[in-house]
C-alpha cells in the first residue's frame, strides 16, 4: 500500500522512478480548472527540463479563459476519441495524476488508465485519497491548491533551480484559481511567502487576473443572471441552490467553464453559509458545494452524492433525473438542520 503525503521514503521513490523515465504523461480530471491545468502546466515543463519526453491528457475540453497560458496548445483531449492519447499513454514509463484523489475522477480517461500497469504518481490537495489508485502519493490535504502541493514536491526533490517565468506563471495561476483569488484555503502565511518567490520569476500578477476573470463572454454572463434568477433560498436551513438544465445550458450556447464559479454566488448573501449548483449533462448531473465556517460539504458529498473534496468546496454527481436529484438534496439536508443554524 502506498505511504501517503510527502513522506521521505517517497521522495526517495519517485527520484529513482524519474532518473528511469523516458516518456511521461500528466492526467487530471473531468472538467479541468485552473488549479488542473496549471499544476499539469508546471509539471510538464519540470519534467522536460529533466529531458523527460511529456504529454499532458484531460479528459475533456476545458474553459477558454484558461487557453491563454503557455503549453496549453500541446494539450491532448481525450473524449475526443483520437487513438493518439491510448497510444501515448501506453507506452509511458511513469504516469502524473494531478488535482483529483481518484481515478474516477477522469470518469473514461481513468477507467483506461486503471487497466495500464504503469507506475501511477499523485500530486494533490483534496481529502482521504484512494491511495490503492496510486503507486505513490504525495498528497497534502492542507496545502491550498495541487499547484501549491506541486511546489513543494518541487522543492523537495531539490529542483527549485529549474523554475523559471514559465512554470512560475502555471502554479501561480493554479494557487489563485483554487483559493478564488486567495480568499478561500489560503490563510497560512507559507502561501503568500510561495506568491512571493513566484512573483520574483517575473509572473504579472494583474494579467493573469484579467485573463482569468475579465474575460467571460456574454452569453457566459446572460447565463450567470439566468442562474441567479432561478436560486432557491432556504432560510431555515440557510442554504441556497442553483438547477440548469441542459437544455436551459444549452439555450445560452454554452461553452466549457461558462459555469464556473457559480456556486459561489448565493454565499454572497447574509446569513446564507451552504450552497450548491447542480448542472445537467447529457450523462449525468454535475454538482458544486460551498460552504462557510465549519460545515463540511466533503462529508455531505461523499455521503449523499458519490463525491468529495475540502471542507468548504466539495463536488458529487447524481444519475437520477433533475427533479428526483432535487427531492435527493432537500432530503439530505434536513438531517443538517441543526448543524446548519450553529455555523
Amino acid at each position: 500500500m502506498p505511504v501517503p503525503y510527502f513522506a521521505p521514503e517517497n521522495v526517495k521513490k519517485i527520484r529513482g522512478l524519474l532518473q528511469a523515465t523516458k516518456r511521461a504523461v500528466v492526467v487530471t480530471h473531468h472538467n479541468p480548472d485552473g488549479d488542473a491545468i496549471g499544476t499539469s502546466l508546471a509539471l510538464a515543463q519540470v519534467l522536460k527540463m529533466l529531458d523527460i519526453d511529456t504529454t499532458i491528457i484531460v479528459p475533456n475540453p476545458f474553459p477558454e479563459f484558461l487557453h491563454w497560458m503557455d503549453g496549453v496548445k500541446d494539450i491532448l483531449i481525450y473524449k475526443h476519441g483520437h487513438t493518439l492519447p491510448k497510444q501515448l499513454l501506453s507506452e509511458a514509463d511513469l504516469l502524473f495524476c494531478v488535482d483529483l484523489n481518484a481515478l474516477s475522477r477522469m470518469d473514461a480517461l481513468g477507467k483506461f488508465i486503471g487497466t495500464l500497469p504503469t507506475p501511477r504518481v499523485v500530486i494533490d490537495h483534496h481529502l482521504q485519497p484512494e491511495l490503492n489508485d496510486f503507486t505513490i502519493a504525495f498528497s497534502d490535504p492542507v496545502a491550498c491548491s495541487s499547484a501549491e502541493a506541486l511546489y513543494h514536491l518541487i522543492k523537495d526533490l531539490d529542483l527549485l533551480p529549474h523554475l523559471n517565468m514559465t512554470i512560475a506563471e502555471a502554479i501561480y495561476t493554479g494557487i489563485m484559481t483554487d483559493t478564488n483569488g486567495f480568499r478561500n484555503n489560503c490563510s497560512r502565511p507559507e502561501v503568500f511567502y510561495i506568491i512571493a518567490e513566484l512573483l520574483q520569476y517575473g509572473v504579472d500578477k494583474d494579467k493573469i487576473y484579467n485573463a482569468v476573470y475579465n474575460s467571460y463572454s456574454y452569453n457566459r454572463m446572460r447565463l450567470l443572471g439566468y442562474a441567479l434568477e432561478k436560486m432557491v433560498v432556504l432560510q431555515e436551513y440557510r442554504t441556497a441552490y442553483i438547477v440548469l438544465t441542459k437544455e436551459e445550458i444549452a439555450s445560452f450556447h454554452f461553452q466549457p467553464g461558462d459555469t464556473e464559479g457559480f456556486v459561489n454566488y448565493p454565499l454572497h448573501i447574509k446569513d446564507i453559509v451552504f450552497a450548491v449548483f447542480m448542472s445537467e449533462n447529457q450523462e449525468n448531473i454535475r454538482i458544486s458545494f460551498r460552504s462557510r465556517g465549519r460545515f463540511s460539504v466533503n462529508e455531505f458529498a461523499r455521503q449523499h452524492f458519490d463525491g468529495g473534496g475540502h471542507l468548504n468546496a466539495a463536488g458529487g454527481i447524481s444519475r437520477l433525473t433533475v427533479e428526483e436529484t432535487i427531492a435527493k438534496f432537500l432530503q439530505s439536508i434536513e438531517q443538517y438542520k441543526d448543524e446548519l443554524a450553529t455555523v
